[in-house]
């Protein structure tokens, strides 16, 4: 009886070690399908693009102003983007004008655009000569950098973005003369 009792005891610890081995095995076939899985979404999803259409001075003043940055979202995927937030800083002529965070919800629809309106309030104070020309201007050069946060089929995801370049400025009749500035 020693004997098959031993034996019994071998073969259990040999089946342990089969079971365990097939449990390793599951694991490791089960990260590296997550793994591929992670790799086939970044190769599915492709980052929207945010462009800046154009500004519309609201308003002027003594101590600064009111401008509306009209952003354009474009998004190149086959399914909808969800956004949950867009963080924004804004510079012209190498300046700081202010930032924005857009914290109502948004929808892209899939291989569409959006467009949204960004207020932007800023003081004169620390803000040169020339960032008083450009506003006064046609177009104005800026600099826009910052990030969306989305809300994909695979969760949350943010996508960071820098756009620079002259963009269209609109004045509105009701908008004041800027000061230091004259036509």
């Amino acid at each position: 009886m020693v004997g098959k009792a031993e034996g019994w005891g071998r073969q259990r610890r040999g089946g342990s070690a089969v079971i365990r081995s097939g449990y390793i095995r599951i694991m490791t076939i089960g990260l590296l399908t997550s793994i591929g899985a992670c790799s086939a979404i970044s190769e599915i999803f492709k980052e929207p693009d945010v462009q800046l259409e154009r500004v519309v001075v609201r308003g002027v003043g003594m101590t600064g102003g009111k401008l509306d940055l009209i952003v354009d979202v474009e998004n190149p995927n086959g399914f909808t983007l969800h956004g949950t937030k867009l963080e924004v800083g804004f510079d012209v002529e190498g300046q700081h004008l202010g930032d924005i965070a857009y914290d109502d919800d948004f929808s892209v629809s899939e291989n569409g655009r959006t467009t949204l309106t960004l207020p932007l309030t800023f003081g004169w104070a620390g803000v040169g000569s020339a960032v008083r020309a450009a506003l006064g201007s046609g177009d104005l050069p800026y600099k826009m950098k910052g990030q969306v946060e989305l809300r994909t089929p695979w969760g949350p995801k943010e996508v960071p973005f820098t756009r620079e370049g002259r963009v269209a400025l609109t004045r509105l009749a009701r908008a004041l003369a800027i000061p230091g500035y004259s036509e």
